[in-house]
């Protein structure tokens, strides 16, 4: 149950209506390496993905009624992709099965990595809409393929498309709350967020809410919208999975170690090979010290599914207890991950910058922070350019860009860490301090390499 106090920030205010109760959503951490945006984007468009694949299948489906079986609970992309292959062999005209078949390779990629399916996705929308060009899961499909390539600005013409033939698309109002987050507008966002949410509270509205709150400082909000998501997500199916997983990383990323660890093994209730629950367990161990389980339960989450989220930090912890060549075999994955990555049309400037100026060569990360930075000037995009200049030696023309990553008044710990090095560094050993502790009191285990640097620094 949500709060029914009205909550308001500086910029809107963002209401669920449930009858005749008005409750605000409104007060007032890595996908990669400490960014929580890159994970929400991934779950919202897995949201948006499970949406559009029950009314686009249900479409399709109509010539063949009388022997249809119904979708299944927990959705399962490989087995909608091929029987969506095969009824193409029969229908090859039907538009709303290439919508669908785009749509379960977009879920795939989910499943087992692969940024091949992109390229298979986007040539299966491109098939719809020649043969409908108004055919509205295309096009959000379309759009949904822009963010995941970190194409942002891509995404809003594809959004209004869908709106000039659906103007009252949840799923292209989704799209617009996105990619306006990444390109760090984030009043629009607060505008779309609050139609969304009006429009048709739920799974996408909520967790939508939910991050955006998180990035305007309201941590205790933001938990409470992820958990009123996973009240109305169905339970069992992968979707409740990932935001269960979501809910224990708003606890872990304040902290609340125990409560995080609650919501990873109700994930593995309900799925007992889940990585990312895998993954949120590896933390909580690494975090309480068991080094041992941590290696273990990560190694488990990325052996299920190659991500750099799960790579970087086994990693750390092979560093951490003095196995060097498999922590190098580890951060050497994350690179040809992200080659394939980029194979597959999909920008990762900003996470390879990240990647860089912690473990690569610095001139490369600052390069590639000015790219990520210049396409998608986001608060995470700041900090990454900060930490890249400082990396570089340049940290009087890193603090601007960490200032700015904090704008929002996020409570992201790993921010305020670089912000206090930065400080430091310029010597302005007040600031560094204020934000060191910051950063050790949002989460005394933000990271496996920087935590224990924090209290040195603090004199710890």
């Amino acid at each position: 149950m949500l709060d029914e106090t009205p909550f308001r920030t500086p910029h809107s205010p963002f209401c669920i209506d449930k009858g005749q109760e008005m409750t605000g959503l409104w007060t007032d951490s890595s996908g990669f390496l400490g960014n929580p945006g890159v994970r929400r984007l991934l779950w919202a468009l897995a949201v948006l993905v499970i949406i559009l694949l029950v009314r686009t299948l249900a479409q399709g489906a109509a010539p063949l009624q009388s022997s249809a079986a119904p979708a299944p609970v927990d959705y399962n992309p490989y087995a909608e992709i091929v029987r969506l292959q095969k009824r193409l062999e029969l229908f090859p005209e039907d538009a709303a099965a290439y919508a669908g078949l785009g749509l379960a390779h977009l879920q795939q990629v989910r499943e087992d990595g692969d940024a091949s399916h992109y390229q298979q996705a986007e040539a299966a929308f491109q098939a719809s809409l020649s043969r409908d060009e108004k055919q509205a899961d295309a096009l959000v499909g379309m759009g949904m393929l822009a963010l995941a390539r970190h194409d942002f600005v891509a995404a809003i013409p594809w959004a209004e498309a869908v709106l000039a033939v659906a103007p009252h698309s949840v799923e292209a109002i989704g799209l617009l709350v996105d990619a306006n987050v990444e390109l760090g507008r984030y009043d629009e966002a607060l505008a779309k967020g609050q139609a969304m949410v009006d429009l048709r509270p739920g799974v996408a509205s909520f967790s939508r809410a939910s991050y955006l709150r998180e990035l305007n400082g309201d941590s205790a909000g933001a938990i409470q919208a992820m958990q009123r998501a996973l009240e109305v997500a169905v339970p069992g199916t992968e979707s409740w999975r990932w935001t269960a997983v979501q809910v224990g990383h708003l606890h872990f990323s304040l902290g609340e170690w125990q409560e995080a660890e609650e919501y990873y093994q109700a994930a593995l209730q309900s799925h007992a090979a889940y990585p990312f629950a895998l993954a949120g367990r590896a933390r909580v161990s690494a975090a309480q010290g068991d080094t041992t389980a941590a290696i273990r339960l990560y190694s488990q989450a990325l052996d299920r599914l190659p991500l750099p989220e799960f790579a970087i930090p086994l990693g750390d912890l092979y560093t951490l207890t003095g196995q060097p060549e498999k922590a190098a075999e580890q951060y050497g994955l994350v690179g040809v991950i992200q080659q394939l990555n980029q194979a597959g049309g999909m920008s990762v400037d900003l996470e390879l910058a990240l990647f860089e100026a912690d473990y690569g060569d610095p001139a490369t990360a600052l390069a590639l922070a000015r790219q990520a930075y210049a396409a998608r000037p986001s608060i995470y995009a700041a900090d990454a350019l900060a930490w890249a200049l400082h990396r570089n030696g340049l940290d009087a023309e890193a603090q601007p860009y960490s200032a700015e990553s904090l704008r929002l008044g996020t409570r992201d710990a790993l921010l305020h860490y670089h912000a206090g090095v930065i400080a430091q560094a310029l010597g302005d050993n007040e600031m560094a301090s204020q934000h060191l502790q910051t950063a050790l009191e949002i989460n005394p285990a933000f990271s496996l390499l920087y935590a224990s640097d924090a209290r040195e620094r603090m004199g710890r």
